[in-house]
């Protein structure tokens, strides 16, 4: 690869990296391996030892990235505590328990449980396993109530405090808590244009019945006030300068196991919140070490000022530049986890987006919208398949029940687009 001069090879290591993607190799693996690789090929093996070793240090030794575990610890701990239930129980009440009520719920009650775990997957889960037969005794149709629910689940990566957000921010090097504060207003147009969505498709379904098992057994506990604690507790705390964002996690850890203790939560379900934690923090630092290698490479490569001399020449204008990268993050999505995708992709596209002349917390916003789209983008958004786990519907039926959800995103993202102020106005005011 030596020939074919920096940007050949850093071209060349991309597209390496696809195959190893293709072929199931782990993200951080095949970062770390095409980092390296590439930087062993221009500079020379023992160089590319030394800089793995650094990525490896940095990443373990900035006191930035050690709020990742605090907030994911937060979110399994609330996805244990039963918060999701009582959420969905007090949403569904207000709706009367009709069908076409109880995907408005679902999508409510989403968007409170999203706000208090941080994570779109959990969300997902948690109410799918809720919401799901409640739905379905009530007499809901099966694509509005599968499609609600996978798509309620993806407001967790944006409605703050999110972990997307937050990786963003670090990755990035722009303030966490005017990350959070971009989040607040696409994630309530996102739940606006859901429930917009979900009336439609309850009239094009014709959604008919009323549910008895929910309005005669089920009860709203304190998991509604719970999570409203914990939210306030943790974005209060940040902006009224009780803590630093760092500090945040540990007090909303703290909170979560305190309310996960006073719902009754058992000793094996907290444990078992704290060994998914380990899981999928150490999942996720691989990853970071290996994006931090393989921005190493991709620096010395010279490929991003080579990618902003090409796309200046063929074109396509700053926004025709951010259709791609959208569609890109789409296609993308359909095939791998949020956060992975995040750390991948951002340190090739943010500089061009900046270069372009574009907010940095302006495209993380519409980045990690996109990439929220991506997870139920059919036929393999991710959120798709975690509600087929849960319930008896065919995939195919949540192929179907998904789309309305897909066109209502597609048509925030064109919102983002065309007024940046959804995402950068909050941030403005409250930081001025």
């Amino acid at each position: 690869m030596a020939g074919l001069g920096p940007e050949g090879t850093g071209l060349t290591g991309l597209a390496i990296l696809a195959g190893l993607l293709a072929l199931g190799c782990p993200v951080g693996l095949a970062l770390i391996a095409v980092g390296l690789g590439g930087f062993a090929v221009l500079i020379g093996p023992e160089p590319a030892l030394r800089i793995l070793e650094r990525a490896a240090l940095e990443t373990t030794g900035n006191p930035g990235f050690s709020v990742v575990p605090l907030f994911i610890l937060m979110g399994a701990l609330v996805a244990r505590a039963g918060i999701g239930r009582d959420l969905f129980a007090a949403a569904a009440r207000l709706s009367g328990g009709r069908p076409a009520g109880l995907a408005l719920a679902g999508l409510g009650a989403s968007a409170g449980f999203a706000a208090a775990s941080g994570s779109s997957l959990a969300t997902a889960s948690a109410m799918a396993r809720v919401a799901l037969p409640e739905m379905r005794a009530a007499g809901t149709d099966p694509r509005l109530a599968a499609g609600s629910l996978a798509a309620g689940g993806t407001l967790g990566i944006m409605i703050p405090p999110s972990v997307a957000l937050l990786l963003y921010a670090l990755v990035m090097e722009q303030s966490v808590g005017a990350m959070f504060l971009a989040g607040v207003i696409p994630g309530l147009l996102g739940l606006a244009l859901y429930a917009m969505a979900a009336l439609a498709a309850a009239r094009l379904w014709q959604t008919r019945g009323r549910s008895r098992a929910l309005r005669d057994d089920h009860r709203p506990g304190g998991g509604t006030l719970a999570a409203l604690a914990l939210f306030l507790g943790v974005m209060g705390g940040i902006y009224g300068g009780i803590f630093t964002p760092t500090e945040a996690g540990g007090a909303g850890a703290a909170l979560a196991l305190l309310l996960a203790l006073i719902r009754g939560t058992t000793a094996r379900e907290i444990l078992g919140a704290f060994r998914e934690t380990v899981a999928l923090s150490a999942t996720l630092f691989v990853i970071l070490i290996g994006a931090e290698a393989f921005g190493y490479f991709l620096s010395i490569s010279r490929l991003a000022p080579a990618l902003e001399t090409w796309v200046a020449a063929a074109g396509i204008g700053p926004y025709g530049l951010i259709a791609a990268i959208l569609v890109f993050y789409l296609i993308l999505g359909c095939f791998m986890e949020s956060l992975a995708m995040i750390l991948l992709t951002v340190p090739v596209f943010a500089p061009l987006a900046a270069a372009a002349g574009f907010d940095p917390i302006w495209f993380g916003i519409l980045a990690v919208t996109a990439v929220e789209v991506g997870l139920i983008t059919p036929p393999m958004g991710l959120n798709l398949f975690v509600v087929r786990a849960t319930g008896d519907i065919p995939l195919a039926t949540i192929w179907r029940g998904v789309l309305p959800f897909v066109l209502a995103d597609i048509a925030r993202l064109a919102l983002l687009v065309a007024f940046p102020g959804l995402a950068l106005w909050l941030p403005a005011v409250l930081s001025s």
